[in-house]
């Protein structure tokens, strides 16, 4: 599964596209753009998802933390979503000013893709 999220230039509305048919999605008169992680200027170690892994029964207990370094949670700066891809599994936690920005589920596979979004840093990916 391919994860993209796409957003609006005129307001900032983020979205998920589940199912893609090849028409462009629309929001304040335009066409919204496919929002590429890592592309804007930020602290890497407070931005790039960190992915931990245990392995557990048939699969693994993964903790996603927001940087190496943990990213603030203040209400003007902070992490509004953090995402674990796992083949066709999604699991997505919208953390609010004031909790730990970090995101626990479990995975089957060995590879596990990471997505956070930074209200002013962007949007930032992370792999374990």
């Amino acid at each position: 599964m391919e994860f993209k999220l796409y957003r609006c230039a005129h307001c900032g509305n983020v979205i998920f596209k589940v199912v893609d048919k090849g028409v462009p999605v629309m929001c304040c008169g335009q066409k919204m753009e496919e929002f590429v992680p890592n592309t804007t200027d930020g602290a890497m170690e407070k931005h790039v998802p960190a992915v931990e892994k245990i392995a557990h029964g048939s699969g693994y207990s993964v903790s996603v933390k927001v940087g190496s370094v943990e990213h603030p949670m203040l209400p003007e700066h902070y992490i509004s979503m953090i995402a674990a891809v796992d083949g066709d599994t999604v699991t997505m936690k919208f953390p609010k000013p004031g909790e730990k920005p970090e995101l626990k589920t479990f995975c089957r596979s060995e590879k596990v893709e990471a997505y956070e979004i930074c209200n002013l840093h962007g949007f930032w990916k992370g792999e374990g």
